[in-house]
């Protein structure tokens, strides 16, 4: 059922909202929402989708029905180019600075979307001390991927903590070598590195794939 008000707010009942997942249904489609159940109360998810992309599961639809956090929807009009991505867009401004008004501190924002593009709003936010993160799914945001296989790379490559999280989440945004190696350059802004890590990561990641 499409929500009559665009704009969620910060609480849910009386519980301050701290984490707002923001999902681009037409891109991610269910597997997106995968981790609902790992939600707390103090969770909010907005689905924003369309015509194109407008239909679930039985099984999402229970997931949806026992999930704890405030879940909304957004039915986005189709005709423009990106109509979704610029709505989206505009209501994270909108919450984010709902927050700021309201001194709200620690809060996080999840786009999930696996379409790179949405790294601007992450930069431009950022200049604000604003964390908003690109994840592939609600769960790759609740339970983080693991070091798993990569342990030994990551280990050689002597990363900082902060370093190796954002490397963890570009493995996880990506589905092949091209986007691995454009999610590095985005959440890493020094050239020599990224091209130090991707030669390390590239062979466990293709044979990961494979």
């Amino acid at each position: 059922m499409e929500n009559k008000h665009p704009l969620a707010g910060i609480k849910n009942g009386k519980k301050l909202i701290k984490r707002y997942f923001l999902v681009d249904y037409e891109n991610v489609q269910s597997h997106g929402l995968v981790g609902l159940s790992k939600l707390r109360e103090s969770d909010a998810v907005t689905v924003y989708f369309s015509k194109n992309a407008d239909t679930i599961s039985f099984e999402l639809h229970i997931a949806m029905n026992e999930c704890k956090a405030r879940l909304d929807f957004q039915k986005v009009g189709t005709g423009v180019k990106n109509a979704l991505d610029f709505q989206l867009s505009s209501q994270l401004g909108y919450i984010i600075n709902q927050n700021i008004v309201a001194g709200n501190k620690g809060v996080k924002y999840y786009i999930v979307s696996m379409d790179n593009g949405f790294s601007v709003l992450c930069n431009f936010w950022k200049e604000f001390d604003t964390d908003v993160e690109i994840v592939r799914s609600i769960n790759y945001a609740v339970d983080p991927p693991k070091r798993g296989e990569y342990a030994g790379v990551l280990d050689a490559l002597s990363l900082r903590e902060d370093e190796e999280q954002s490397v963890l989440e570009c493995i996880s945004l990506s589905s092949n070598t091209t986007e691995l190696h454009n999610a590095l350059q985005n959440k890493i802004k020094d050239p020599p590195r990224v091209t130090e890590i991707y030669r390390a990561l590239k062979p466990v990641f293709t044979a990961e794939k494979e």
